[in-house]
């Protein structure tokens, strides 16, 4: 015991028993996934997770790219009159509360468009974080997790449409295709079915999981963002 080795080992152990007292996330926001129609204002409620009263931050970024390995979040602007805005912005969660937040476009759009909206407690002002210093800081070891929501703004028309070119499925729509899966068939009798899950945005593309060469009917099944789990099915000709 009175090696280096031994008495690090003990050093640690009684840092793991000293923060062994339960964690809990602080916050948590719902829906995770938001369609807002063109015209339209959606809702997100952050829910307190903790007795303690919270400052939580929102900040909105668009997804450029999305559903491609090349998806990337680009921070909108100060004053940027497109995609939505977060009101409120800033506000204070007391504790085992829920606070509504709304989520507004800020101009129509052709095309479906994603952002993420992200919830993060942000600390208190100075002067009442001096107030409120715990008599135990040790009793409970809460994590500030980020929350990031999925907004999708939808046209006012929204078109969703599809079709075969070459060995892609192409997105000739409007609106984003959420595909589950594929069936191609080389007969009437003889089908196979591939599972997929993929987003397609507009205009984009995706490889068909097989080769076409051969097949005479190919059948889309995918979800559309502002009709949730709702399946629809698209019979397609290569």
């Amino acid at each position: 015991m009175n090696s280096p080795i031994a008495r690090l080992q003990a050093l640690l152990f009684l840092a793991a028993a000293t923060l062994a007292a339960p964690a809990n996330a602080n916050l948590s926001v719902h829906p995770m996934r938001l369609p807002v129609h063109d015209g339209h204002t959606g809702q997100i409620r952050a829910h307190s997770q903790t007795s303690r009263t919270q400052y939580v931050q929102t900040r909105v970024l668009r997804l450029e790219h999305p559903g491609t390995e090349e998806e990337t979040e680009v921070e909108l602007a100060p004053g940027h009159r497109d995609g939505v805005a977060v009101t409120p912005g800033k506000f204070v969660l007391a504790g085992g509360g829920n606070r509504l937040v709304r989520v507004i476009p800020l101009a129509s759009v052709q095309q479906e468009t994603p952002y993420r909206v992200y919830f993060e407690g942000v600390p208190p002002p100075r002067e009442e974080s001096a107030e409120q210093e715990p008599d135990n800081p040790v009793a409970n070891v809460g994590v500030s997790l980020v929350w990031g929501a999925l907004v999708h703004v939808i046209p006012a028309q929204p078109v969703p449409d599809m079709r075969i070119d070459g060995a892609e499925l192409h997105n000739i729509g409007n609106v984003r295709l959420g595909v589950t899966s594929i069936r191609a068939c080389t007969a009437a009798t003889q089908c196979t079915e591939h599972a997929v899950e993929r987003s397609v945005y507009p205009g984009a593309r995706m490889p068909l999981p097989f080769d076409p060469a051969g097949t005479s009917q190919i059948t889309v099944s995918y979800r559309l963002s502002y009709q949730g789990y709702r399946d629809h099915h698209k019979v397609l000709t290569p």
